[in-house]
C-alpha cells in the first residue's frame, strides 16, 4: 500500500482570514477578483499596500474559508514507510508567493 505524503501550507503576514477547523479535503486556489475586494475590505487593508497580499481560497466538501497574507509556502514532507512522521529532509517546494 503506498504511504501519502504530508502536506504542509504555512501562511506568513496574515492581514486577514475566514477558517474552518478541518477540510477534508483541502483545495487551496487563487482567489476570485469578488473575493479578493471581500477579503482585503474585511482585513482593512489599504488600497496603496493591496498589490502586495496574497489572496488564497480554501475550499473544501464541508465549506470555505480564506487568507490574506504577505506570503505563503506549500511543502510535501513524505512519510516514512511505516506511515510515521513526515521526514523534512526529502521535501519538496510546491508553491511559494
Amino acid at each position: 500500500m503506498p504511504v501519502s505524503d504530508v502536506v504542509e501550507v504555512s501562511f506568513y503576514g496574515v492581514v486577514g482570514m475566514k477558517l474552518k477547523t478541518v477540510y477534508r479535503p483541502l483545495t487551496l486556489a487563487f482567489a476570485e477578483p469578488a473575493q479578493v475586494e471581500e477579503m482585503l475590505r474585511f482585513s482593512d487593508v489599504k488600497e496603496s499596500h493591496s498589490s502586495r497580499v496574497h489572496c488564497l481560497a480554501l475550499k473544501s466538501d464541508n465549506g470555505d474559508g480564506w487568507v490574506a497574507c504577505l506570503s505563503y509556502s506549500v511543502w510535501s514532507h513524505p512519510r516514512d514507510a511505516d506511515g510515521s512522521a513526515p521526514r523534512h529532509r526529502d521535501s519538496v517546494l510546491i508553491l511559494r508567493g
